[in-house]
């Protein structure tokens, strides 16, 4: 769900994504008006917290730009939702672009053009999002998070492990880049396989400048392509997307299998649906951004003996699986030597 706050102005400027309509399962709540950021979200925010984007529109603040940027990082803090901002004519060079960026914030609409801005907001809407300005900030981020990991030896050839999720949107590409970043930092061979119809990976290919391998790119020791290279690696990470087109052969071969699913209310009836297709199937369910409050219900609820839960946190870089390296080394224990 988008919760789009906006100026008069901007008022229309998420019509053509056609996202309003509830069966779209991507539903939008507009807020039409002038606001302060920093109160929003300390009294108003409260009432939206079950929505995972959030679009600001810029001209819809009278906060300066200081106090603008303070407000998302403490948004950010508090909320798991991801944040788009909307800010026409804005320049690279531009202070208030540099401290988004800075801040976690890559979402950045700044064209003036309606066309251009309808490319750039349906690039931010992507289960990827805007991967332009990634690699400036994301470098320093995997730089650090490259300090003291342990590394581990993998006695195991070419294993399979299909990523599939109970709808779109819901963070299935984002585990199963995560996944294949983290296995490649503590020393594994792997392969990210886009095995779905999103057709994201060219875009990020473009957006993490990665460097052509084959006949797919390689990118911080992960191979990425749209089938397995002709070369041995310990792992084959399949990104099936949430509609698994087809690919039950996949699934049937796969060592592992991790289903992604939501927990929200609008969320769950999907979830329970892809479970149920599991049933008598091992498999871990993974289920993102869920508060510790609420873990225990959800694991009495979905837990049994075929599907394991584990609560992935917020990954707010889609190439940083070093936040959740505790789920993905619990995963792949059985491969790893010595465990």
């Amino acid at each position: 769900m988008i919760l789009y706050l906006s100026s008069p102005q901007h008022t229309n400027l998420l019509d053509f994504t056609g996202f309003y309509e509830p069966e779209g399962g991507k539903v939008i709540k507009k807020l039409v008006g002038s606001f302060v950021l920093k109160q929003f979200v300390i009294y108003d925010m409260r009432n939206f917290s079950h929505f995972t984007e959030v679009v600001l529109d810029r001209m819809a603040f009278g906060d300066t730009d200081e106090e603008f940027v303070q407000a998302i990082r403490e948004f950010l803090t508090m909320y798991s939702a991801r944040v788009t901002v909307i800010c026409e004519g804005l320049r690279r060079s531009d202070v208030l672009f540099g401290a988004l960026l800075e801040n976690g914030v890559t979402n950045i609409v700044c064209d003036t053009e309606i066309r251009g801005m309808q490319q750039e907001i349906t690039e931010c809407l992507s289960e990827g999002g805007m991967t332009r300005y990634v690699p400036k900030v994301q470098r320093e981020t995997q730089k650090r998070g490259r300090e003291e990991v342990e590394q581990y030896d993998f006695k195991c050839r070419n294993v399979m492990i299909a990523v599939v999720g109970s709808q779109a949107r819901i963070g299935t590409t984002t585990i199963a880049i995560g996944l294949c970043t983290w296995l490649a930092r503590v020393g594994a061979s792997v392969c990210y396989i886009e095995a779905n119809q999103s057709g994201h990976l060219e875009a990020l290919a473009r957006g993490y400048g990665m460097e052509q391998e084959a006949d797919g790119w390689k990118y911080e020791g992960v191979h990425y392509g749209w089938r397995e290279p002709q070369w041995d690696v310990n792992f084959h990470v399949y990104d099936l997307g949430d509609a698994m087109n087809g690919r039950w052969d996949i699934l049937e071969c796969a060592g592992l299998k991790l289903l992604v699913c939501g927990t929200k209310p609008h969320e769950l009836g999907f979830s329970v649906r892809l479970q149920r297709e599991f049933t008598g199937v091992d498999a871990w369910l993974l289920c993102p951004f869920v508060v510790d409050e609420v873990k225990e219900e959800l694991t009495e609820a979905f837990q049994n003996e075929w599907h394991k839960v584990r609560f992935p946190g917020y990954q707010p870089e889609l190439t940083d699986g070093g936040c959740n390296g505790g789920v993905y080394k619990e995963i792949v224990a059985e491969y790893i030597l010595g465990k």
